[in-house]
């Protein structure tokens, strides 16, 4: 049941850090650290990039149906044997995921607050979460495990 833990960890540390991040940092954010990273405020009323932000329920009910699915196919893989990379992937994605979804049905919006400095500029304006590095990761374990099988 490790991978339960996981999800709920992920949900009550987004839980503490957007508590901390809405009430501590500005919208304009803080200086570039030296490892190229900032914290800045942003509320995101859409998806990523504020896509359908003037659709907030449209929102939701597309963040419902996604956590649904996945909730369902994380707990059919918990009663398969192995498969450690995919429930671990799932875990990863289905607590960002749920943590996103929990925030923006309680406050309309989601709070993303980690900014990178990058080299491209298309990117730059980008800000996250950590929920949405959850994600990240979690997609990048369940798309290496496929790649990995698909080569054997």
């Amino acid at each position: 049941m490790i991978y339960v833990a996981v999800i709920v960890a992920i949900c009550l540390a987004e839980l503490l850090i957007r508590r901390y991040i809405n009430q501590n940092v500005e919208e304009d954010g803080q200086k570039w650290g030296k490892c190229g990273v900032r914290l800045r405020k942003y509320h995101n009323y859409g998806m990523a990039n504020d896509t359908l932000r003037k659709r907030p329920m449209l929102v939701k009910i597309i963040g419902v149906v996604v956590v649904s699915f996945l909730a369902v196919v994380f707990l059919f893989m918990l009663t398969l044997k192995g498969e450690k990379a995919g429930k671990w992937g799932l875990a990863l994605i289905l607590g960002g995921g749920l943590a996103n979804l929990l925030e923006r049905f309680v406050h309309g919006y989601v709070t993303d607050y980690l900014q990178f400095r990058v080299p491209l500029a298309c990117l730059r304006k980008l800000i996250y979460n950590v929920a949405d590095l959850c994600i990240f990761a979690g997609t990048a374990i369940l798309f290496f495990r496929e790649l990995a099988e698909a080569v054997s």
